[in-house]
């Protein structure tokens, strides 16, 4: 949208095919790219120049087991500063309360613990980042290293307390989708309407599989000299 000259600009990177959502948040030229893939930082870097745009911050939400995160790379890159996850990684840790400032828009960061300790969900007008606490239709996993299916329940229970008109926009889909709203995760999303405690059951499953490269992402990811 368009504010007296302003631009603020809103958008979902890697596209609906990429199983992995990175998102670029920006106003008055600072710009914020929150969960970045480290394979795609190229094409990152061509859209922030193509929309004449200066990196401020690259931010992860949680210690992602699944990816090597770009942020790293695009903080070399460009001189942004690292942010989010893991804190004894980036060069700005974030935790509840925090906000992030991009022109006039205000980022809010709430701490949200449940797929990983160190999740995060950030609050942009009108929408929620909400990572790999809330995605469209199911939650986060909570089986990989310090995940806690209780903690999760929590988390997501405080995200339905957001306006129904909120929009949803995650850190993965596998089904091709953009983004939902709080009002529709509150009528659809089985996983939340089975309650507490077969949620928490179902969560503490055994599942069979592990992130293909989850060694190799943690083992970058919390890495500072990476």
């Amino acid at each position: 949208m368009s504010e007296r000259g302003r631009v603020v600009i809103f958008e979902e990177l890697n596209g609906v095919a990429s199983e992995c959502r990175s998102y670029l948040l920006a106003d008055g030229g600072e710009a914020l790219i929150v969960d970045p893939i480290l394979e795609r930082v190229a094409d990152y870097l061509a859209r922030l120049s193509a929309l004449g745009l200066r990196l401020a911050l690259a931010a992860d939400t949680h210690t992602h087991a699944d990816h090597l995160s770009g942020s790293k790379e695009l903080a070399r890159r460009t001189g942004a500063k690292t942010a989010g996850a893991p804190r004894g990684v980036v060069q700005l840790p974030l935790s509840e309360g925090d906000v992030l400032t991009l022109g006039a828009v205000r980022v809010t960061v709430w701490a949200s613990p449940g797929h990983t300790a160190d999740s995060l969900v950030m609050l942009w007008p009108g929408k929620v980042l909400a990572a790999d606490t809330l995605f469209i239709g199911a939650t986060g996993r909570t089986d990989l290293p310090t995940g806690d299916a209780a903690q999760e329940w929590d988390s997501v229970q405080r995200l339905l307390t957001l306006p129904d008109e909120t929009e949803v926009w995650p850190g993965h889909d596998y089904n091709q989708r953009a983004s939902s709203t709080i009002g529709e995760e509150k009528r659809t999303n089985n996983r939340l309407l089975a309650g507490r405690e077969k949620f928490i059951a179902l969560m503490n499953e055994p599942r069979p599989t592990k992130p293909a490269r989850m060694a190799e992402a943690l083992a970058y990811n919390i890495s500072p000299e990476s």
